[in-house]
């Protein structure tokens, strides 16, 4: 069976909804049962490959933590496929944007704490501070990393007081974090390794 080729908007259309109906019915059928073969093939040439991810690393001196951080963009890019070619929505739409946020905050963490390792060791906050007294990166930078900081310590449930459902798990709180990282990488990128 050869692949069809869309061309219009159209023919997406058509293609999405056909796409759709096959994956209820696969759903309907296999349902939770893992033992079931129904795997449906991932897109290929949407998540990026890990060679190219650290590549854009290139600012971190660490060979294991530049390879972890790749790998973790890769899972970064399948959460960001599931957010903008599934229709989820509500609850799970937001689980989905507060698991980026934690991938995010994550990452954001580790390159700080080696990028800094023996000049600011202290906590994630004070190194964003850091990196503006160095003029890495500017105070704007800090206050969206710091925000995205607050945002994955929301990992630790026994801390919430209360319940999850919120507005704050939304498709602008995604942008800023993915703004937020990428001007990081940039950031750091045009200042270069520190010796």
């Amino acid at each position: 069976m050869t692949t069809p080729t869309i061309t219009n908007d159209t023919q997406l259309a058509t293609a999405v909804r056909q796409a759709g109906d096959l994956l209820q019915a696969i759903s309907d059928y296999a349902g939770r049962d893992s033992r079931i073969k129904a795997s449906v093939r991932f897109p290929r040439g949407f998540i990026r490959p890990a060679g190219e991810q650290r590549a854009r690393l290139s600012f971190v001196n660490d060979a294991a933590l530049r390879a972890n951080i790749a790998y973790t963009l890769l899972l970064s890019d399948t959460v960001y496929w599931l957010l903008i070619r599934t229709d989820l929505a509500g609850t799970a739409e937001q689980m989905l944007i507060k698991l980026f946020l934690f991938i995010g905050g994550t990452m954001t963490e580790s390159i700080t704490k080696e990028y800094l390792k023996s000049r600011c060791g202290k906590g994630y906050k004070e190194r964003t501070e850091h990196l503006v007294r160095a003029g890495v990166i500017s105070s704007g930078l800090k206050q969206d990393l710091d925000w995205l900081w607050d945002q994955r310590n929301n990992m630790h449930l026994f801390l919430l007081n209360t319940a999850e459902y919120t507005n704050d798990y939304n498709r602008a709180a995604h942008v800023r974090c993915v703004k937020a990282f990428r001007d990081l990488v940039d950031a750091l990128n045009q200042r270069g390794r520190l010796n």
